[in-house]
C-alpha cells in the first residue's frame, strides 16, 4: 500500500533502537510509507525480519549482496531521511561528511532539509562539548534534530540523552512532512513563558506556565515558512534554530521586547503567562522568617502587554490566551473584545498547564468558534496557525 508519505528510516546502534518497530507501526498509521536501512551495529538490537515485516519493505544494511542501484535511489525516494536513535558517533560523522557506510552515505546524499536526527546517547557523551558543537553544525546547515529525553538510561544512571518517545517522533515527522507555506513571508511574533518578578535575591513571583504552548506555536509557523520572533520567559524549550529567540524575564523586559519587534511583525500570538502583578519594594536583602507571625508584601499592577498591543495594532493579526478554569468562553469573548484582539484562545487551566497536550477552544471577533479535543500542543499550534491564516487570507481576498 502507497502511503502519502516516504519515511526512510535509519537505523544506528544504540539501544533505543527496539522503539522502531513501535514507531514504524505508528508512522503507517497516519498514512506513511516506510523503508528502513540499518547499520552493522544496530543489527543485534533489532530484527531485521521484524523490520521487514512491520514495515512491508526489504531492509537495506551494508550486505554487499544487496548493495545495488536500489539503494542509490533510496535519497531520491525519501520525502524525509529520519535517523533514529542516532548515536553520537552517527551525529559526528554526518556533521563532518563522513560516509563509511550506507546509513551516513544516504544522509550525504540527501538534501538537509529532508534529514532528521533524534539522539540517543548517555548523558556524559550528549554533554560532551563535541558533540554538542556537533549538533550545532548540525542545526546551522537546516537539518532538524530532535530533544532528548531524560530519566533512566540503559547504563543505570538517570540524566538527559535517552530517545524521545516513538509517539513524539511519529507526531513531530507527520507535521514536518505536512508542513505548507502558508505563512511564507509573514513574520510572527510570538510571546512564551512564565514572567518572573523579584522580591528579594531567592524568591520571585511566578507561575506554572512551562512554555511548550509558546514553543510548538514557533515550531508549526517556521514550518509553515514564517519568520518567527521568540520572545520567552525562562522556560525549557526546541526551537529551530532559523527562530529568533529574545529571553526576558519579569514583565516589563517583555513589554520592551514585544514593543519594540511588534512593530515589523504581521501575526502576534501572545501565548506568555505575564505577571499580572509585581511587588512595590524589591528586597536588597533576603527576607528572614518573621518569628512573630505573617508579613505583608504589596503588589502593583504590572502593564496589560496584550490591551497595549491591540491599542496600536493597525493591520496587525493580534492572537491573545485567556487561562480560565470557570465561565471561559464567555469570559474569553469578552477579553478579546475588551483587548482589541482579532483572535482568542481559551485555554482550561486544567487541562494545559505543564503538560504536553492541551484542549482549547478557538474564538474568532467574526464570531468563528472552534472547540478542539484533546491534542498534542503541537498539533493544536498547527490548527490555530491554520485558522490565523485562513483569516489573513480571506481579508485580503
Amino acid at each position: 500500500m502507497k502511503g502519502t508519505y516516504r519515511i526512510l528510516i535509519g537505523i544506528t546502534g544504540g539501544i533505543a533502537a527496539y522503539k522502531v518497530p513501535h514507531l514504524i507501526r505508528l508512522l503507517k498509521k497516519k498514512g506513511a510509507e516506510v523503508k528502513v536501512v540499518i547499520t552493522k551495529g544496530a543489527r543485534g538490537l533489532v530484527g531485521e525480519e521484524t523490520l521487514r515485516t512491520v514495515s512491508g519493505n526489504p531492509v537495506y544494511s551494508d550486505d554487499l549482496s544487496l548493495y545495488d542501484m536500489d539503494h542509490i535511489r533510496l535519497s531520491e525516494w525519501a520525502d524525509l531521511f529520519l535517523i533514529c536513535p542516532s548515536t553520537a558517533n552517527t551525529i559526528a560523522k554526518i556533521a563532518h561528511g563522513i560516509a563509511d557506510n550506507l546509513l551516513s552515505t544516504l544522509a550525504l546524499s540527501i538534501p538537509e532539509t529532508k534529514l532528521m536526527l533524534s539522539p540517543a546517547m548517555n548523558t556524559v557523551m550528549w554533554e560532551n562539548q563535541a558533540t554538542r558543537n556537533n549538533i550545532q553544525t548540525l542545526k546551522d546547515r537546516g537539518i532538524s534534530v530532535l530533544p532528548v529525553g531524560s530519566g533512566e538510561l540503559a547504563c543505570g544512571v538517570c540524566g538527559e540523552g535517552r530517545m524521545i518517545e516513538p509517539e513524539q517522533i511519529a507526531e513531530v515527522a507527520i507535521s514536518f512532512l505536512g508542513k505548507s507555506d502558508i505563512l511564507k513571508g509573514k513574520k510572527v511574533l510570538i510571546s512564551s513563558g512564565p514572567t518572573e518578578e523579584p522580591l528579594d535575591p531567592v524568591r520571585v513571583i511566578t507561575n506554572r506556565s512551562s512554555g511548550k504552548m509558546g514553543a510548538a506555536l514557533a515550531r508549526q509557523a517556521m514550518l509553515m515558512g514564517a519568520d518567527v520572533t521568540f520572545v520567552s520567559g525562562r522556560a525549557c524549550h526546541s526551537l529551530p534554530s532559523g527562530v529568533k529567540v529574545i529571553d526576558v524575564v519579569t514583565a516589563e523586559q517583555m513589554q520592551t521586547a514585544l514593543c519594540e519587534h511588534f512593530k515589523t511583525a504581521d501575526i502576534c500570538v501572545m501565548a506568555a503567562a505575564v505577571s499580572d502583578y509585581r511587588p512595590v519594594n524589591y528586597f536588597s536583602d533576603k527576607i528572614q522568617r518573621n518569628e512573630n507571625g505573617n508579613i505583608t508584601i504589596e503588589l502593583t499592577p504590572n502593564p496589560d502587554i496584550l490591551a497595549g498591543l491591540g491599542k496600536v495594532k493597525g493591520n496587525r493579526f493580534l492572537v491573545g490566551f485567556s487561562l480560565e478554569s470557570s465561565a471561559g468562553v464567555q469570559r474569553a469573548i469578552a477579553k478579546m473584545e475588551k483587548k482589541g484582539c482579532d483572535m482568542i484562545i481559551y485555554n482550561r487551566a486544567e487541562t494545559s498547564l505543564g503538560l504536553s497536550t492541551n484542549r482549547v477552544t478557538i474564538l474568532g471577533k467574526d464570531g468563528f468558534c472552534e472547540e478542539l479535543p484533546v491534542l498534542s500542543k503541537d498539533e493544536t499550534a498547527r490548527i490555530i496557525l491554520q485558522r490565523i491564516a485562513e483569516r489573513l487570507i480571506g481579508a485580503h481576498a
